[in-house]
């Protein structure tokens, strides 16, 4: 193991045409010590680990040799991005090109950085629903004045600025917010509601205790909250809304 975790350390420093020094300095070891472990004369401290794959962008498993990952050229950048493209997200909001500075500009700029949450905020407060984390991805192949929002790779809306100016982002997210109530019946899943009945259960002790998962699993409630949503009605009374679940529990002989 000591000479399979040296040569992986001494092939992935050469790839990045880093120096021992280099290296040791980045991770605050000595160089010797560097050299000792790519002669397979002693193996780095745990502790180091994370701060070894940092630098030289492996996964831990690599370094340590376990057989595991997705990325042929063990790459933890690579492998990030192949498993955020693995599965559809609940939110994305797809920008063109015109569209990047002022996305950049309002999650970076102090006033506009927290507008998304904000608006979570304030659908939480009004309707109960919990916006899902939003994903930015630019898409050049978009028009580029134009947005689009997905959710689970559906389009819910698309759209096209005439102009920007200081108030486009706020006004992208304002439609992010809107389209994310009138499709939330389809956006809300099993995460959405666990986060919801972890918060019950914080705020609300006995209401939801025992009750979800262990009686009511959290597929149960998301379709009870779906029907709900599409005949119009309110979830956010989800005291009353799981102590009605719980009755009908009760009531089955």
């Amino acid at each position: 193991m000591d000479k399979n975790i040296g040569s992986i350390i001494l092939s992935r420093r050469q790839s990045k045409n880093m120096t021992q020094e280099e290296f040791a300095s980045k991770l605050g070891v000595t160089p010797q010590a560097v050299s000792k472990w790519e002669r397979g004369n002693g193996l780095p401290d745990i502790s180091l680990i994370g701060g070894i794959c940092n630098i030289l962008g492996i996964n831990a498993n690599i370094l340590l040799g376990i057989k595991s990952g997705i990325a042929e050229n063990n790459d933890i950048t690579a492998e990030s991005e192949i498993k955020n493209n693995m599965a559809a997200e609940p939110l994305v909001l797809e920008f063109g090109e015109n569209l990047i500075p002022c996305i950049i500009k309002g999650l970076e700029e102090g006033c506009l950085k927290n507008f998304v949450n904000e608006k979570r905020k304030e659908l939480a407060a009004n309707t109960g629903m919990l916006m899902p984390l939003l994903r930015f991805k630019d898409n050049t192949c978009l028009e580029k004045n134009s947005y689009r929002l997905l959710s689970y790779d559906k389009e819910i809306i698309t759209s096209k600025l005439n102009g920007i100016n200081s108030n486009s982002y706020k006004e992208i997210i304002i439609q992010v917010t809107t389209a994310c109530k009138n499709n939330y019946g389809t956006i809300i899943n099993k995460n959405i509601v666990k986060l919801m009945i972890d918060n019950i259960k914080e705020k609300f002790p006995g209401v939801a205790d025992g009750l979800v998962p262990e009686k009511i699993p959290y597929i149960k409630v998301e379709r009870n909250l779906q029907e709900i949503i599409k005949h119009g009605g309110d979830i956010r009374d989800l005291i009353h809304i799981l102590e009605e679940l719980e009755e009908n529990i009760t009531a089955i002989p």
